[in-house]
């Protein structure tokens, strides 16, 4: 009896071990498959809204990125479409733009994350009507509130909490 009690806590620990690794290893993956995705949508919806803002790309572009109720929240973004932004006598051609990710947690039951980005535009091409130049882009670092809505990250909302470049 006390070698089948031995046999049997010796495999019951293994596999204790087992699914311990198991666990974590689940864990790491679904969070590195979140924060791609994550980050992918902020990169990609970033630079979508700012075509949008200085190229006049089509405002629905930006469903796939931005959730329904933000859009009309996005103040930069509504004087674009009511053209009182500095872009409505430009012609911009194309832009780098650029994002860093600071910061960003999720965790992998939940359909709530939390970002830190910069966003930056160092370089846009175009004409305006006037004499001056194209007007620079607000560098700015933002908190994002993003939100699985039907399966895909979308942003939920956006906090500007710096800007760089004044």
């Amino acid at each position: 009896m006390r070698y089948l009690r031995r046999l049997i806590w010796y495999f019951v620990s293994r596999l204790f071990v087992f699914l311990l690794i198991l666990g974590i290893l689940t864990v790491t993956f679904y969070f590195a498959y979140n924060a791609t995705n994550i980050y992918v949508i902020v990169k990609d919806g970033m630079a979508r809204r700012a075509q949008v803002i200085m190229m006049d790309e089509p405002v629905s572009s930006l469903d796939n990125y931005f959730s329904a109720s933000w859009i009309p929240r996005d103040g930069f973004l509504q004087n674009a479409l009511n053209n009182v932004d500095p872009y409505r006598d430009c012609t911009v051609t194309g832009f780098d733009h650029r994002i860093s990710l600071s910061r960003m947690w999720c965790w992998p039951w939940e359909d709530t994350a939390s970002a830190v980005i910069t966003e930056r535009i160092p370089a846009i091409d175009g004409k305006t009507s006037s004499a001056g130049g194209v007007p620079d882009w607000p560098d700015a670092r933002y908190s994002v509130i993003l939100a699985r809505e039907d399966g895909h990250w979308k942003i939920k909302n956006m906090t500007m909490m710096e800007l760089l470049n004044e």
